[in-house]
């Protein structure tokens, strides 16, 4: 009886070459422009977020301003996008009003930015909320991306604490543990975000950190040097 399987090893004959020009396999234009659409909002908070902590000396651009750049370009995402950009993109939205809460918390001089910081991270909350249900009805609750949002998700709480104090600390831990036992579940690959869990747990309480702050400002300095930027 002839041997079905092909030769193994050495003994191996080459796959024969191709007679033609190999064409790439693509995603379809619209999943590509709501790739690119992530993207830019990536970017652009990034840069606002860099601009306003004074590590990027970009004269020509305003950080608020790329922060309203980075919104649009993940509203778009989430208009246009399948199921899991969707989500993505309600994901990175709200890492984009954190990161925009963190920059105006160093610059804390009146009741009315307090109080819009405190929007903003609540705003943040609620969002990633919403992103991880979205991604849990897909069936993918228990992928990196899940264990990135609830990581994000913990990551606000704690920043909230240490501005106003209150029941966030203990509901961030929360999410940061549940972010860690399932990023623990996943390839060992990802041990950069395993760390960065780890990190954010190990930090010690900070309800209050910013209470100078917060009180100058009801009555008129630095509070948040989280440098983390969307990841979606």
């Amino acid at each position: 009886v002839e041997n079905p399987d092909p030769p193994q090893g050495d003994g191996a004959a080459p796959a024969p070459a191709p007679s033609g020009p190999v064409e790439a396999a693509l995603e379809p234009l619209e999943s590509q422009t709501n790739e690119a659409a992530l993207a830019h909002g990536r970017a652009a908070a990034l840069c606002a977020q860099h601009l306003a902590l004074g590590a990027s000396t970009l004269e020509s651009e305003n950080w608020q301003d790329l922060f309203v750049e980075g919104r649009g370009a993940f509203e778009a995402a989430r208009r246009d996008g399948d199921g899991l950009q969707r989500a993505r993109a309600a994901a990175g939205l709200a890492e984009l009003w954190y990161c925009e809460a963190s920059a105006m918390s160093l610059r804390l001089r009146t009741g009315a930015q307090v109080e819009a910081v405190r929007q903003l991270a609540r705003r943040s909350i609620a969002k990633t909320k919403e992103a991880l249900r979205e991604i849990r009805a897909l069936g993918l609750g228990e992928t990196r991306v899940a264990a990135t949002m609830l990581k994000d998700l913990g990551k606000v709480h704690g920043f909230t604490a240490s501005i106003f104090g209150g029941d966030d600390a203990a509901e961030g831990r929360a999410r940061l543990a549940e972010a860690l036992a399932i990023q623990t579940r996943l390839d060992k690959a990802h041990a950069r975000e395993t760390a960065n869990i780890l990190r954010l747990l190990r930090a010690p309480g900070e309800a209050g950190r910013n209470a100078e702050v917060v009180q100058a400002a009801m009555g008129g300095d630095d509070a948040s040097d989280d440098e983390d930027a969307p990841d979606y």
